[in-house]
């Protein structure tokens, strides 16, 4: 895909609407977005929300839209039924909170499509073996266990199915994503190839620099692996806990402190206004403002700006079947333009 000028006049001073991945600026035409939150069970955090969801509704404005649940990915760690349901329903009422509720794009869960295996298996067949060799997702799991399934080896492949098999342009992802969607491209491209064929889009990711490295509780990058996330849904006694702990400098109460170094000051600036941030700003620049101080103003912040989500969340998880009637209608549009792809995709390796 070309991509080329525009939307640097649409808003780029407004914090919810940035366009600086790729060094590029995309056309004003309607581009197939697709992206993914896969379901754990400690729910969204503010990295997850940061890096992948709110680019997606950027892009989600002016585009056609599709999120999933990766429930077929989660099998590569979660051997347990009622924990990998249970999972979902919570990722579900999460996304569908975080969501205006007349959103123009499609969800929809990724075990209910009905040829996404048939079509990973079709382009494992083009995929070279030391390709897979290189991904992180195995050799991290190399490094903490020996005994790997091989969902964990073929997760890019299936990953790879998730994205070309819907036409996708455009993949607003997390840096640590970004490995995932260069095979894609790779695989997408030996495919092409192989059958002498343009059949599969080659997709961009969609990265926002300013939110790849998202500090987390120890001053690390955000993730759940560490332990040193903060979640976008916890309750305000956990909320309270995990930002109070946030890891600071030591320096004293009527110090003048940078707030250009400060772990807090770098999440108020995601989730403040512009004038509250500058108003804070100043304080870390006057002294006689502790960490203590800007901790209990991020508290304030993240509650107050996910308060809606957080009651229409609550109204979800007991009536589930409002979410459920919205993924039902996801899943039939999403399965439908896969339908479509695979059967072309077997005209061309001659399976029908």
């Amino acid at each position: 895909m070309s991509v080329v000028f525009l939307l640097l006049t649409l808003g780029l001073k407004n914090k919810d609407f940035q366009y600086n991945t790729l060094n590029t600026y995309y056309k004003l035409e309607t581009m197939r977005v697709l992206t993914w939150v896969k379901p754990t069970g400690d729910g969204m955090h503010l990295w997850n929300y940061l890096g992948m969801f709110r680019p997606f509704m950027n892009q989600a404005r002016w585009h056609e839209a599709f999120l999933f649940l990766p429930d077929f990915h989660s099998l590569t760690s979660v051997h347990d039924a009622k924990k990998l349901s249970a999972n979902k329903k919570r990722l579900a009422c999460e996304l569908f909170a975080l969501m205006p509720d007349d959103a123009p794009f499609t969800v929809f869960e990724q075990s209910e499509m009905q040829y996404i295996n048939d079509i990973s298996w079709i382009i494992s067949s083009v995929t070279p073996y030391s390709l897979m060799l290189r991904a992180h997702s195995f050799k991290d799991s190399q490094t903490k266990n020996s005994d790997i399934n091989m969902a964990v080896f073929n997760y890019p492949i299936l990953m790879a199915a998730d994205i070309i098999g819907y036409d996708v342009d455009l993949v607003p992802v997390g840096r640590d994503q970004q490995q995932h969607l260069e095979f894609t491209r790779d695989i997408a491209w030996n495919f092409n190839r192989t059958y002498d064929t343009e059949f599969f889009k080659l997709p961009d990711a969609y990265i926002q620099d300013d939110v790849a490295l998202i500090p987390g509780l120890d001053g690390r990058k955000m993730s759940k692996s560490y332990d040193n996330f903060i979640g976008v849904f916890d309750d305000e006694k956990t909320l309270k806990k995990r930002v109070m702990s946030i890891v600071t400098d030591d320096k004293w109460l009527d110090d003048i402190k940078d707030p250009d170094t400060c772990n807090v000051f770098a999440l108020i600036q995601f989730f403040a206004n512009s004038q509250r941030v500058e108003t804070i700003r100043q304080k870390y620049l006057a002294g006689w403002y502790g960490y203590g101080h800007a901790k209990l103003e991020l508290l304030e912040i993240l509650w107050e700006y996910f308060h809606d989500a957080r009651l229409k969340y609550t109204q979800y998880m007991d009536n589930f079947a409002l979410v459920q009637a919205k993924l039902d209608i996801g899943n039939k549009r999403a399965n439908q333009l896969h339908w479509d792809k695979y059967h072309e995709l077997k005209k061309i390796v001659w399976l029908s």
